[in-house]
Formats: structure tokens, sequence, C-alpha cells
């Protein structure tokens, strides 16, 4: 049966970051913290309730992994990863945004690609019964980001 009922598998849910995920490492500058928590604020403002999470990774090679997302229960995930996604257009120009299978019946996911303050930049998003997210990674191809951030959404969520 839960299988078939979504919400009773994605909510309620809580996000952990971990220190490190694949190859990139999260940093802890004050800097990169404050423009994370302004993203998430952002989007809690935008109408996303629930707690916020947000974090910048890197590797070695200079590749960035901006995350910040809301957990709350949702509603309308795809509707909501929709609307999420029409607010980074404005600002990040993108195109070629594609929807992706995670591979969990009731948890969406689209990425697509744009420019941020002259850098090329692959934006994502995934919403569920329980998150909301959006992912922005730096040098990585759209195919390479929305595999990453399957896998980062996989790896942050835990049952609460």
């Amino acid at each position: 049966m839960q299988e078939h009922v979504p919400v009773l598998n994605q909510y309620p849910v809580t996000a952990v970051l971990p220190d490190s995920f694949a190859d990139l490492s999260l940093r802890d500058t004050a800097a990169g913290e404050k423009a994370a928590r302004r993203l998430a604020e952002q989007l809690q403002e935008a109408g996303a309730d629930g707690d916020g999470f947000a974090g910048v990774y890197t590797d070695a090679r200079g590749k960035r992994v901006t995350v910040f997302g809301v957990t709350g229960l949702r509603l309308t995930p795809g509707s909501d990863l929709d609307g999420q996604l029409s607010r980074l257009s404005e600002s990040l120009g993108l195109t070629n945004v594609q929807a992706y299978d995670v591979g969990e019946f009731g948890a969406h996911q689209q990425c697509g690609t744009g420019r941020l303050d002259g850098t090329s930049v692959v934006a994502c998003g995934w919403a569920d019964h329980g998150s909301l997210a959006t992912v922005l990674l730096t040098r990585r191809s759209l195919d390479e980001s929305a595999g990453l951030v399957t896998r980062l959404r996989d790896t942050v969520l835990a049952p609460a």
C-alpha cells in the first residue's frame, strides 16, 4: 500500500547535508553559507513552507554545487517544482529544461541550463511530498548534473 501513496514515504523528512558527497566537500565559509541561506530564505518567501536547508559544495577542480531547499508537506510537488523553475528562469535565463525520472513515484526532477553572474550553470530542482529544493551546478553537463542531483536528494533526505 505504501508504495502507492508516496506521501507516506516522502513526508515527514529531514534534510541533513553531509560534509562530503561524491567528490565534493561542503564549504565551511561564511560567505558561501550566507549566500546559500539567502537562497533558501528566498525559496521560503516565495511560498515554500517548511524548514530551510542550504549549503555550497566544491571539488578539487573548482566545480561548485549550491543546494538550497525546504522540507515540509507538499500536496502538489510537480506544480511546486514548475513554479520554482519559472522563478529561476527569470533570473538565470533557463533553457533546455528537461524532466528526469528519479525512480520514485511522486518525486519530480527537472534541469535546465542558464547563466549566473556571467557563468554557465545547470539549475536542477526536485520536489516530492516532503521537500522542494534547487541545486545550481557549475562546469557539468546537463545529464551529469541530473544524475548527481538525484544521488544528492537520496543522500540528503531522511525520514523524520
